[in-house]
């Protein structure tokens, strides 16, 4: 990696540091693989930041509908979810529409923290979504594999284990596990579309028929 993008890479991550530094501590309190369940709509809480545009999402960051997903690197309905490829359709169908966050929720092994703060450190260079992929095609993995993972996709490997090592992004990732709580969210993944909240994975009908209810 060239020194210039090295230079660029750390100041995205010091952006990104700070971002999630600034709503540390504003959540509620509140783990198990859910079934889908029912939607429910969810009241404006003020305790909970608002969705923005710093957060690493596919999509326009002004579009209408808004999905998050709460997931678990080691959860099996994650891994199966992700596999089918229903968000990906749903992004091919709805390009200036619809985007997608992922937000931590790592309440199913023992390791499922530091896997989701490994993808922070991947995301310092710019490679989120290349790391959470792998993560899911290589489920249910371990800590001690991470680093092989970052060699893998041509990551400085050196930096990302200082990353990793320093646990600079476990505040980031509790802030994101209490807001799933807060939601009342008790299994991964769970999903949030604009101000309906889906405790489970919804299937691609499902899914289109309340995105064309938000843009409706």
């Amino acid at each position: 990696m060239g020194k210039r993008i090295q230079k660029k890479a750390r100041r995205a991550a010091r952006r990104r540091r700070r971002w999630r530094n600034s709503i540390i501590g504003v959540l509620l309190v509140g783990g198990a693989i859910a079934a889908f369940a029912a939607t429910r709509p969810a009241a404006p809480d003020p305790s909970l930041p608002a969705l923005v545009a710093e957060e690493i999402s596919k999509g326009p960051a002004e579009a209408p509908v808004t999905i998050v997903e709460y997931g678990d690197f080691n959860c099996p309905s994650c891994r199966a979810y992700h596999q089918l490829g229903i968000i990906d359709q749903v992004l091919a169908q709805y390009p200036d529409q619809v985007r997608f966050v992922w937000r931590h929720f790592p309440i199913i092994t023992p390791a499922s923290p530091e896997l989701a703060e490994a993808a922070e450190c991947a995301a310092d260079q710019g490679a989120f979504w290349e790391f959470h992929d792998l993560l899911f095609d290589a489920a249910p993995t371990r800590v001690g594999q991470m680093t092989g993972f970052a060699e893998y996709l041509g990551l400085d490997a050196e930096a990302f284990d200082q990353c990793l090592a320093s646990r600079g992004y476990r505040a980031a990732v509790e802030v994101q596990t209490r807001e799933a709580f807060g939601h009342g969210f008790r299994g991964t993944p769970s999903f949030m579309i604009n101000d309906t909240l889906l405790a489970g994975p919804p299937n691609y009908q499902y899914l289109i028929s309340v995105i064309e209810g938000q843009l409706n």
